[in-house]
């Protein structure tokens, strides 16, 4: 360009954004983008034919923003451009040449000429990375917040069971008053593993794999009384029986969460069917099941259908991740519930 840039303000704003090392660039009053520096042209993948001319317009026709975004950066543009705003920063995610997405933070300021805006810069900086940890912070502090919720409503009627059980054995002199005690002192240690659980990542949760007998641990989950005690007339029936590899008390965990799952919400006297096939492994019962349009939200902390905190299968859904499989939740040929542990496999 033959402009003297000691006087014409655009030509020195060009040759600042020519060497920074961010993107940018220099839009006119019109919303044209009139001069982009390499950077941008690098890192985006677009032809001069998308990064030069109407600013958002040709960017969104191309399909790289959608309409809100365009319609955000114009907004944000224009007041720069109307003298309204000497900073203004937008949030836009863009879509590259590659096909892959990246949040960007613009800063738009005003080229002015005696006290006009004449144009304006925009810098543009890739902070999908920074993004991504404030979006892991929060899902980190909502976590929190529910675990919180959940041990203060869960916790509150063992620690009750257990001092008043306590008192009574002390003013008696009744030690057999202390064995219901300590039952609630173990459904608080297992309330607080479970807690442990939902508070970490399922790629940290180590997983020791190996043969677990499915029977067995079903077997165990029904009669320990870890997970609720059977119903009168409760039937557990273990079918496609045989060893599964995974982590022993974490499948435990999952598999006697689902049939406490049962317990509480398949009726009086739930039959409840459990098995390992090509699929996966599952639990079935005959109850009323739940509706379609509930199952996805099913294993999200917090979701219950009963009053309760909803813990029970957003643990399944942990204890699966951390395995690499994932929970499937359906209706049982009994027309109840029935939830599977895609990708667990049998041993041969």
């Amino acid at each position: 360009m033959n402009r003297d840039e000691g006087s014409d303000p655009a030509a020195h704003a060009e040759s600042v954004v020519a060497a920074l090392g961010d993107g940018a660039y220099v839009l006119d009053p019109d919303r044209n983008r009139v001069f982009v520096n390499d950077r941008l042209r690098d890192v985006t993948g677009f032809s001069d034919d998308v990064l030069l001319g109407e600013h958002p317009e040709r960017v969104v026709a191309e399909g790289y923003w959608n309409a809100d975004t365009g319609e955000r950066y114009r907004e944000a543009v224009e007041r720069v451009l109307a003298g309204e705003a000497d900073d203004e920063r937008v949030q836009l995610t863009t879509t590259l040449g590659d096909g892959s997405d990246v949040t960007t933070e613009t800063r738009l300021t005003p080229i002015e000429r005696d006290g006009d805006v004449v144009g304006a810069v925009g810098v543009i900086r890739d902070i999908t990375d920074r993004v991504e940890r404030e979006r892991e912070l929060e899902r980190l502090n909502e976590r929190l917040e529910r675990l919180a919720g959940f041990l203060s409503h869960d916790l509150k009627n063992p620690l009750s069971v257990a001092r008043g059980y306590l008192t009574l054995a002390r003013d008696t002199g009744d030690l057999d008053r202390l064995d219901p005690a300590e039952d609630a002192l173990d459904r608080i240690e297992t309330l607080i593993d479970e807690a442990l659980v939902m508070a970490r990542d399922p790629e940290t949760i180590e997983v020791d794999r190996g043969p677990v007998d499915l029977g067995a641990l079903a077997t165990d989950c029904w009669e320990s009384g870890d997970f609720g005690d059977p119903p009168a007339g409760a039937t557990l029936t273990v079918e496609e029986a045989g060893s599964v590899a995974a982590d022993r008390d974490l499948l435990r965990r999952a598999l006697g969460n689902l049939i406490g799952n049962a317990f509480d919400h398949a009726g009086d006297a739930p039959a409840v069917r459990v098995g390992v096939d090509d699929r996966g492994v599952y639990v079935a019962d005959d109850g009323s099941g739940l509706d379609a349009d509930e199952r996805d939200a099913a294993t999200e902390f917090g979701v219950s259908n009963g009053g309760g905190t909803g813990i029970g299968l957003a643990i399944v859904e942990r204890v699966a991740a951390a395995h690499g499989w994932t929970v499937e939740i359906g209706e049982s040929a009994d027309g109840g519930f029935e939830a599977r542990l895609v990708g667990a496999e049998p041993t041969t």
